[in-house]
């Protein structure tokens, strides 16, 4: 056997095709790189849009929480309905700590109504809170229904 009936290609011939495997592996690293950092960014965007819908919801319940104990425990003693009738009222909550931070007001109407077979007072309390964040904005009710 002769060492030329072999044929062995020459660098030369080689000459560029790393090069091209670089540039293919540079560019699957980068549409790797933008879909993670996507991907990042969905995920802190839910984020922020969970925590203040989680206040959001939070703030209504103060809000009916503390219409039902306008309307309950009144006082000068003013009736429960006389009570309601001083609905619909908004609660600023610029005035409250940082668990309420970025939102801005709750809002409770109230409205009343006689159930002649039983003699009850019927209220349905419903309370709307807000939370702003940047370009996100949550809002949630929370309804309510008491007898007197």
């Amino acid at each position: 056997m002769s060492p030329n009936q072999f044929s062995f290609k020459t660098p030369l011939k080689q000459r560029g095709s790393m090069l091209v495997i670089a540039l293919f592996v540079i560019i699957v690293l980068a549409f790797l790189a933008y879909a993670m950092i996507r991907i990042t960014n969905i995920s802190a965007d839910a984020n922020v849009y969970e925590v203040y819908g989680a206040r959001a919801l939070n703030a209504a319940n103060s809000g009916v929480e503390r219409a039902l104990n306008e309307i309950f425990m009144p006082t000068g003693g003013v009736s429960s309905v006389q009570a309601c009738s001083a609905f619909p009222k908004t609660y600023d909550l610029s005035t409250v700590g940082v668990e309420f931070s970025g939102c801005n007001n709750i809002t409770v109407n109230c409205g009343s109504f006689l159930v002649t077979q039983t003699g009850f007072t019927h209220f349905q309390l419903e309370s709307t809170a807000s939370c702003v964040a940047g370009e996100f904005t949550t809002q949630r009710s929370v309804a309510v229904e008491a007898r007197d």
